[in-house]
């Protein structure tokens, strides 16, 4: 038998032994309401032991804290890295390229970490590390991004940051 309808039947077994024992006793045959009472005094409590089954769960466990999302990356890094997937490079490019990036970091510092490159550039240094550095001041630093790895690795750590 299926727990609903265990339920339904213990519902109605207690109304007619509270009605046997109502007409025994001679406390009035007023089987309608009585029946009524018993019916929704037994629907509530199968409700509410219904409700701390599923509340409480099987084990007894309390539900795990939500965990937060992970960091997504910038949309502007995912173009750059399509662009350059697609893109032939040349040196005006590669320049701007460097640019975006450089500009990427510097959001990324102001909103992230609250720290603006030109004005504390030794707080920056830290948080940057020495190879993110090194590309940020460096205006040479355009031809790295000819290599794959190594424009991998830039995009990489800032995406971290």
């Amino acid at each position: 038998m299926t727990s609903w309808k265990k339920a339904v039947a213990l519902i109605a077994g207690v109304t007619i032994v509270v009605e046997v024992l109502m007409v025994a006793t001679g406390m009035g045959p007023h089987v309608v309401l009585v029946a009524a009472l018993c019916t929704l005094v037994g629907v509530g409590a199968w409700f509410v032991v219904d409700l701390a089954r599923v509340a409480v769960g099987a084990g007894g466990a309390v539900a795990p804290l939500p965990v937060e999302p992970a960091a997504r990356s910038d949309r502007r890094v995912m173009r750059l890295r399509s662009g350059l997937a697609y893109g032939r490079a040349d040196g005006a490019s590669l320049e701007n390229l460097r640019v975006s990036l450089v500009d990427l970091v510097d959001d990324q510092l102001r909103s992230a970490h609250r720290i603006d490159r030109r004005e504390d550039p030794v707080a920056a240094r830290v948080v940057l590390g020495d190879e993110l550095d090194a590309f940020v001041n460096d205006p040479d630093a355009a031809a790295v991004l000819l290599k794959p790895r190594s424009l991998d690795r830039i995009l990489t750590l800032i995406e971290r940051l």
